[in-house]
């Protein structure tokens, strides 16, 4: 059994893409752009909301946006999606919860860890998951680099007490994987999230279509 697991959240615990594109729109319909759809909005999820801000603008990342029309965009996601994520724009997978509360009744120690923003992150988590015991919840805040870097994985290692080694992390997307790599822990990548899954697959790593096979795999091996 997995002991010590580390789980992104969008695209991986929650279908919180929804209440993303609707952030996203409202931010566009506040400057007087046009609005994007779902299926756009859903490639550019995974790096932070400042990227996605500057994606959701055309470009190719935060640092090939306009400093002007990046901070315009970014403050103005800030300040709607913060309303718009609740449910039902935002909801667990099925039978998400019921995997979570049974590997934590079996004594694994569980965290999740995100590149949406912390004040969004650990509420969304809360209130979605209100009774499953994460002993860590990071959103991004600044005091840690966002996803790939290996830093804030670090840090819930040492909150545990281990080596990064002994941590398997599970998510949806390159960012994860990469995560995963540059801290030297476990990867296990799930089918169901916002990535290409022909990316996935030439990674080389456990890809699991079923919220059933994960929760086998976490509690068997």
């Amino acid at each position: 059994m997995k002991r010590h697991i580390v789980f992104d959240l969008d695209g991986t615990l929650v279908d919180s893409l929804p209440g993303i594109a609707e952030g996203v729109n409202r931010s566009l319909q506040a400057l007087g752009l046009p609005t994007l759809s779902r299926e756009a909005i859903s490639r550019m999820i995974g790096s932070g909301a400042a990227n996605l801000c500057g994606k959701a603008l055309g470009y190719e990342d935060a640092a090939h946006t306009p400093p002007d029309k990046l901070e315009a965009m970014h403050a103005e996601f800030r300040r709607h999606y913060p309303q718009c994520w609740q449910y039902p724009l935002t909801r667990a997978y099925p039978w998400v919860a019921n995997m979570l509360t049974l590997l934590s009744a079996e004594g694994a120690e569980l965290a999740v860890l995100s590149n949406k923003p912390h004040d969004v992150t650990e509420p969304m988590v809360r209130a979605i998951f209100p009774h499953i015991p994460f002993s860590c919840i990071m959103g991004y805040s600044g005091k840690f680099p966002r996803k790939p870097a290996p830093d804030s994985l670090q840090h819930i290692a040492s909150t545990w007490g281990i080596p990064t080694g002994e941590i398997t992390l599970v998510g949806d997307s390159l960012f994860d994987a990469r995560t995963a790599i540059n801290a030297g822990c476990e990867m296990v990548l799930v089918a169901w999230g916002y990535a290409d899954v022909a990316e996935l697959a030439a990674l080389q790593v456990p890809i699991f279509g079923s919220v059933d096979e994960l929760r086998h795999y976490l509690l068997n091996s």
